[in-house]
């Protein structure tokens, strides 16, 4: 009786615990699906047979855990994001319908042009059509007005903003802009096309996706087309608007977007800052955003298309930290120099612990005087990783490493300069305790000295943290450069400053070693023969493989690397496990101590074109 007893009462157990499964699975799987279609209407329910006409409306719909499919059609609308989900299990999620072509223009298509003289069109465009947020008032630059925010597409193809109407009436595809009696007047050269018969759209809306307060979070958009937004100029220390912009919210998910044609940045992940006027070792830059590092980024960006975007691809003050940004393809930045600022980058990111930067091809980076980085990072990216990434074809350095105290490690990457003359390359200005391995360097400069004139101290954190341990002045010193490949520029343009090591490397094509270290390197008489090879989606390299000798390396791990005294840590992962890079740019492993410096362990691979990089769009 005992024995029966004891067996229903644990046949209870096991049903209730079954149950309480079922209870648990079902809180995490019961979303809703809202649907949006050309073909419905706001007033639907949003269900497959009766869908929501706009995202917007499915917006102020979607609660935790909800699913917003999009389904084929042009959406000219800005969603702003009132609440997100809470967590990664009940995350809001909008996603374009599979198969479907879903776009999101920050554009109007104008239908009124009237022509003049000429190839000349002329437009009035009413106050009321740009909702409060008129771009072609708007200068991008205040103190070099040369261009608006706003712009003229034809076709889906930008035109250039022309400074007077006789430039206008001299180029096909030129357009400028005045105001007249409250109204915009635009002014363009269409050649032999009727702008009224082709597809003529304006910028209207300074966002895609967007917030309007802080912290929204869990947040999924996947597989939008979007183009044609005119944000505004983003700063580190100001706003930081953007076609897709979190505001201050952590755990978005973006992938497998295409973001065109907007103005300024494409991808902001970052939050509004405020300028620092006093800063002093007592009072340094950021200090007031320091915080418990859960609350912050773990932003996910990978499989995203970013082309012919004015200021930056990727943009962010804080919520770098702990993001990985991934498989991105970012191109055509600042083509027609409309942005002269510094922070025109491929990727520009400051206060970001911990950030992992794997596997993008960023090129074609322009820019004036200044700006036309491939990668920008700074102040503070302590515990950086940059891994396997692409850069080329940049107007100044590859790499700018501003104001921060570091670990950060630099591995696999292969990096094409500007030109050794033009001593950029990788530019390092008061970044100490930076470890190159593994690189693959082609006619770059290098440079590490301290900030001119600045005399605040900079943060270091406790590791893997936003917990402030000291704040000291960062210093040109404690880098390390190992079994890395130079072409045509070496590390002889640097200083031996303290505790900085190089060794295993190998030089070719007139590169030279530096005369503080390399005691096992070796330079190579004849030339490699580097070449990248350039597609529409994708980027290949040649070199010539019998070129490349082998270098007996220690196995390049943290016994090796060393510890850094000032963060007290390894070269490491974000939960505290030191890094040994035994892989290379193909992900192969090996064994061997004698081995190919750079960032291949094979080169017999590379006697043909060896795809790097390949962006399906």
């Amino acid at each position: 009786m005992i024995h029966k007893q004891f067996l229903l009462v644990v046949l209870a157990v096991i049903l209730l615990a079954l149950q309480l499964s079922v209870n648990i699975s079902a809180a995490n799987t019961t979303g809703r699906v809202i649907h949006v279609a050309k073909t419905g209407l706001d007033s639907n329910d949003g269900n497959e047979n009766s869908p929501l006409l706009t995202i917007s409306k499915a917006e102020t719909l979607a609660q935790h855990g909800d699913r917003i499919i999009v389904h084929k059609g042009t959406y000219r609308e800005m969603i702003i994001f009132h609440s997100g989900g809470t967590s990664m299990d009940s995350r809001i999620t909008y996603t374009a319908a599979s198969g479907d072509n879903v776009i999101i223009k920050g554009s109007e298509r104008i239908e009124s042009w009237v022509k003049q003289g000429g190839n000349i069109w002329r437009a009035e465009i009413a106050e009321s059509v740009f909702m409060g947020f008129n771009p072609f008032t708007i200068w991008i630059n205040k103190e070099s007005p040369t261009a608006h925010l706003g712009g003229v597409y034809l076709n889906n193809n930008p035109l250039k903003e022309k400074l007077t109407i006789t430039e206008v009436g001299q180029i096909v595809g030129g357009w400028f802009t005045g105001q007249e009696n409250g109204r915009t007047i635009l002014w363009a050269n269409f050649g032999k096309l009727n702008p009224n018969k082709e597809l003529t759209e304006i910028n209207v809306r300074p966002a895609a996706f967007s917030t309007i307060n802080s912290g929204v979070s869990y947040i999924v958009l996947d597989g939008f087309k979007i183009t044609q937004i005119a944000s505004p100029m983003a700063t580190i220390n100001g706003e930081q608007p953007g076609a897709i912009a979190v505001n201050g919210g952590t755990h978005w998910l973006v992938q497998n977007c295409s973001l065109s044609d907007c103005k300024s940045v494409a991808i902001s992940i970052g939050q509004t800052g405020h300028f620092y006027p006093n800063a002093n070792p007592g009072n340094p830059e950021y200090r007031d955003l320091s915080r418990n590092i859960s609350e912050v980024g773990h932003h996910v960006i990978r499989h995203n298309h970013i082309f012919r975007c004015g200021q930056a691809g990727i943009y962010g003050l804080l919520h770098g930290t702990c993001s990985e940004i991934s498989d991105n393809l970012i191109e055509d930045i600042n083509v027609n120099n409309e942005f002269s600022t510094e922070e025109t980058a491929g990727i520009r990111l400051a206060m970001a612990v911990d950030v992992i930067l794997n596997h993008n091809l960023i090129r074609r980076v322009n820019g004036t005087t200044e700006g036309g980085y491939g990668l920008f990072l700074g102040p503070l990216f302590q515990g950086a990783r940059i891994s396997r990434n692409v850069i080329s074809n940049t107007r100044r350095s590859c790499i700018y490493l501003y104001n921060n105290h570091g670990p950060a490690l630099f591995d696999n990457n292969i990096l094409s300069g500007p030109g050794k003359e033009s001593k950029e390359g990788i530019k390092m200005e008061s970044a100490e305790a930076n470890v190159f391995v593994q690189n693959l360097f082609y006619d770059c400069g290098f440079s590490n000295i301290r900030i001119p004139g600045k005399t605040f101290a900079t943060s270091n954190y406790l590791a893997h943290s936003l917990v402030i341990k000291q704040t000291i002045p960062a210093l040109p010193r404690d880098d390390r450069w190992y079994s890395n490949l130079f072409i045509k520029g070496g590390l002889d343009q640097l200083d031996g400053d303290a505790d900085c090591e190089a060794d295993y490397n190998v030089y070719s094509d007139n590169a030279s070693t530096c005369s503080w270290g390399d005691k096992h390197s070796k330079i190579v008489v004849g030339s490699a023969k580097f070449k990248l090879v350039d597609s529409a989606d994708s980027v290949g390299l040649y070199i010539n493989n019998k070129s490349i000798p082998k270098v007996s390396c220690p196995t390049l791990d943290p016994s090796f690397i060393g510890f850094f005294a000032l963060s007290k840590q390894f070269i490491e992962y974000s939960d505290g496990k030191a890094i040994t890079i035994d892989k290379d740019f193909l992900d192969s492993s090996t064994s061997e101590l004698s081995r190919f410096p750079g960032p291949f362990y094979q080169y017999s691979k590379l006697g043909s074109i060896v795809p790097l990089f390949n962006c399906q769009k």
